[in-house]
Order: structure tokens, then C-alpha cells, then sequence
């Protein structure tokens, strides 16, 4: 297959795990014998980002760096109606361009934040299979403006639904549509993005790049504890501080935390740690290339995101690596968490139960490690990257064909 990949970003220009994912998936298909080409924003994307290409980036995915960005990433977004149209047709007109180069047999649209729907619209009325796969719900901030009681909120709903209905997802046909979790299809139905039938298809991470570390679960003194992350409220990196108190207050327990990430809780959590009186690494933010080891150096993951997160290729990047993962489970992870299996699923925002099962760790050798065993083995059966590619091939190759799997 000819494949154009189109992203908001892609490595190096990086804020998360998703677009490393996507540059994965290209250089995946590409060795797959696929022609794959990729049209992303132009540079600088002002992500902050410290990732660097990736080490099996195929030469021969060849990526224009050639739409816009409404505005930068870490940067507030602009309101203004009349600028991100003016982005929309810019994205529009270079998708056009590229499309009658390239003429690909389909399109794969990875995120469309501050990226407009002006590059989707080309595609779909070029009259090529369009395929999207929604790593988050930001499709819903596309959907029509539902109407309020006050003059202005009414107006704002009638103008979705009249004349700026192509600002709207409601001007795309969304026939081909892949979710990686079940939580990211609610989330955007209830945010009111028009999705007729989406097919869940849950990532996977490239598991040869996590060896599992040569005594899986075993627990040192102190306790090597990591957070991996971004610093920020919903994410919960307070909640492990505060039970690493109680670790070590309530139970005696002697513990080392390291924070991996950035964000603006820094400070905050730098006060907080302090206050505990509680050692505390925080490393910032990393290359990915350097997780694989961190993983290996710490005995346990935990993960305290309070909000639905997504899915969750943090926590199978541990549990590739043989370290035991301490989690909440109200987003996609509880897909594949199962407590006393291959994690210990907690409460979200409750530092006692976290603490509560961070002691049991410790208590008991033989679970950790048969989390750590449990958990590698949950990757090795159904969520390496091969078969989330191999998944995505027959997708995107059906929908080239006019079928629907």
C-alpha cells in the first residue's frame, strides 16, 4: 500500500507517548514493504519536547513538515474563529498538493489538535479511503456547539449548524475509525463527536526494547519508587508522595522516589517533598530512549492518574520490564490491569490505599514477583507493537479496499 500519514506532530517534535507511537507505526509499516510518507506540522512546533528521532525511524518514511498549527503546543490556543480558518484552508491547500503527488491508496489521520480539520476535509473530498485513529478525544473539541439559554450560546449552536458546519466534525464522513480503548469511544460520544461505528483497536509497545530486568520483582532498601509522567494535577504525583510518607511514617518503611517528567507541579511537589521530608528525585523530563533503563533501575511503578486517562502504554513499558505496577484503573488501562495478577489496582486519589498497597509489595516477595511475571507475560500475549501494526495493516488495507473488518 501507498500510506500518507497525517499528524498534528512526529518525532523529533514530541509531547507525549502518542507520537512516538505514530513515528513506531510508519517505520513498522515501512518495513512491512508499505510506501509511507507522513505530513505533519512545519517546524518550530514549540512542543518543549526533549525526545530525539528514534533509533529505527526508517529512511525511507519521508516526512514534509508542511501544515500549521493553530498555535503552539505550551502555548494558550487562539479564539479567533477567522485564524483557524485561515489555518483550515492553509492545511487544506498543502493536503491537496501532496495528495496529487503521492496519489496514496489511504490516508491514516493520527491527532488534529490545533491542527484544524482543514487536512481531513481534503482527504475525504479527494475521494480517497480515510482512516482516523483516536488516541484521546480530541475529536470532541470539533463537535458542534451544544445551544444554551443565553442569546450568544444559541446563536454559536445555529452557526455550527448552519454556515460554519465545516468548522464542525460533522463535515467529515468518519467512515474508518479506530479507538484505542473503550474509554476514548465514550469519552468523545459524550463529548458529541459524530462517530458512527468505531473498531477498538488497543496499541501495543515495542517490546524488545523492554528487557525484563534479570530478578523481576524483587524489591530493594530503600524502595526504588517511580513516577513517570507529567507533573500535573489530574496525574496525581502529590497522592504518591503523600503515601510514600506513610510508607515510611506509619510503617517504618525506608523509600526513594524518583519523578520522571515535567510540568508545572514542580515546585509545588518540590515544597510538598520537602515538607514530608521525603527523598526525592526529580529527574524531569527524558529521552524515551533512556525509559527502558529507568525501568529497570526501580522496583515498583505506581500510577496515580485521577482522570480517564486514554489507555496506558506507561504502565506495559514496566510491566515489559519486570517491575511491578501499582495503579488506578479508571481509564483505558483497566483494560489490561488485573489486580493480583499482573498489578494491584488502587483507588484514585487515595494515598492511605496506595501506601496500603505499596506495604503489601514489600510484605510479600512472592507477589511482586508474580506481578512481575504476571505483567510481562499480559505484554508478550497481547500488546506488543507487531500486533497493533499487524492490526492497523489489515485495517488500513481493507478500508483501501472498500471493506469494512
Amino acid at each position: 500500500m501507498n500510506i500518507l500519514v497525517i499528524s498534528n506532530l512526529f518525532p523529533p517534535d514530541a509531547i507525549g507517548g502518542y507520537e512516538i507511537l505514530c513515528s513506531q507505526v510508519a517505520a513498522a509499516l515501512a518495513h512491512r514493504g508499505h510506501r509511507v510518507s507522513v505530513l505533519t506540522s512545519e517546524p518550530p512546533a514549540a512542543t518543549g519536547s526533549t525526545h530525539q528521532a528514534l533509533a529505527d525511524a526508517n529512511p525511507s518514511v519521508r516526512v514534509r513538515r508542511e501544515l500549521t498549527l493553530t498555535a503552539p503546543f505550551g502555548g494558550g490556543v487562539p479564539r479567533s474563529r477567522t485564524w483557524r480558518r485561515t489555518v483550515g484552508r492553509r492545511n487544506a491547500d498543502v493536503t491537496r498538493r501532496v495528495l496529487e503527488q503521492d496519489r496514496p491508496d489511504v490516508v491514516f489521520i493520527w491527532s488534529q489538535l490545533r491542527l484544524t480539520l482543514g487536512a481531513a476535509q481534503a482527504s475525504e473530498r479527494a475521494g480517497l479511503p480515510v482512516c482516523y485513529t483516536m488516541n484521546d478525544p480530541h475529536l470532541a473539541g470539533y463537535a458542534p456547539r451544544k445551544p444554551t439559554l443565553s442569546p450568544r450560546g444559541l446563536v454559536g449552536a445555529l452557526l455550527d449548524r448552519g454556515p460554519y458546519r465545516s468548522d464542525t466534525a460533522r463535515a467529515l464522513a468518519l467512515e474508518n475509525v479506530t479507538c484505542i480503548s473503550d474509554v476514548v469511544e465514550e469519552d468523545l460520544r459524550r463529548g458529541g463527536a459524530p462517530l458512527p461505528d468505531p473498531k477498538i483497536i488497543h496499541q501495543g509497545i515495542p517490546i524488545e526494547r523492554f528487557p525484563m530486568k534479570d530478578d523481576p520483582g524483587a524489591l530493594r532498601t530503600p524502595l526504588r519508587l517511580l513516577y513517570a509522567g507529567q507533573l500535573l494535577d489530574y496525574k496525581g504525583p502529590d497522592v504518591l508522595l503523600r503515601a510514600a510518607a506513610r510508607l515510611r511514617g506509619e510503617g517504618g518503611r525506608s523509600v526513594r522516589v524518583s519523578m520522571v517528567g515535567g510540568g508545572p507541579m514542580r515546585a509545588e511537589l518540590e515544597a510538598l517533598a520537602s515538607a514530608l521530608s521525603l527523598e526525592v528525585d526529580f529527574v524531569g523530563a527524558v529521552e524515551h530512549g533512556r525509559m527502558p533503563q529507568i525501568y529497570r533501575e526501580h522496583d515498583v511503578m505506581a500510577f496515580t492518574s485521577t482522570w480517564r486517562e486514554p489507555f496506558g502504554l506507561t504502565h506495559l513499558e514496566a510491566m515489559a520490564s519486570g517491575t511491578p505496577v501499582v495503579s488506578t484503573a479508571v481509564g483505558g488501562q483497566a483494560a489490561f490491569l488485573r489486580d493480583g495478577e499482573n498489578a494491584l489496582v488502587v483507588p484514585p486519589g487515595d494515598d492511605a490505599r496506595l501506601a496500603a498497597a505499596l506495604g503489601t509489595l514489600i510484605d510479600s516477595p512472592p507477589l511482586a514477583r508474580r506481578l512481575a511475571l504476571g505483567g510481562r507475560r499480559t505484554v508478550e500475549e497481547s500488546f506488543t507493537l507487531d500486533r497493533y501494526v499487524e492490526d492497523l495493516e489489515r485495517w488500513l488495507r481493507n478500508a483501501s479496499l472498500g471493506r469494512w473488518n
